[in-house]
């Protein structure tokens, strides 16, 4: 099916001057023509393309990371470094 700069643009949801600087700069496929139009599996490989997707997380083995610090260890930072080392109290000069 074949789609027109205003229908491509509603489906992203961004103007139609923005799928013209796609097409320009050669990253969104177009058949020439008036009205321009833009093929929809044309459309679905550039959105595919674009997806960025996460990578699962794997929970360290036994508590220790790469660098070898333990958990306990890097709890113990953040909350240095958070909270801040504890200050002694002071002794009012007489």
């Amino acid at each position: 099916m074949l789609l027109t700069e205003t229908e491509v643009a509603e489906k992203l949801r961004c103007s139609t001057s923005k799928i013209k600087r796609l097409r320009m700069s050669g990253e969104l496929p177009y058949v020439r023509g008036r009205p321009v139009l833009v093929d929809e599996t044309d459309l679905l490989a550039f959105i595919e393309a674009r997806k960025r997707r996460a990578a699962p997380a794997s929970p360290p083995a036994d508590g220790v990371k790469e660098s070898g610090i333990s958990s306990e260890e890097a709890r113990a930072w953040a909350l240095k470094k958070v909270f801040g080392t504890p200050q002694r109290k002071r002794r009012k000069a007489k």
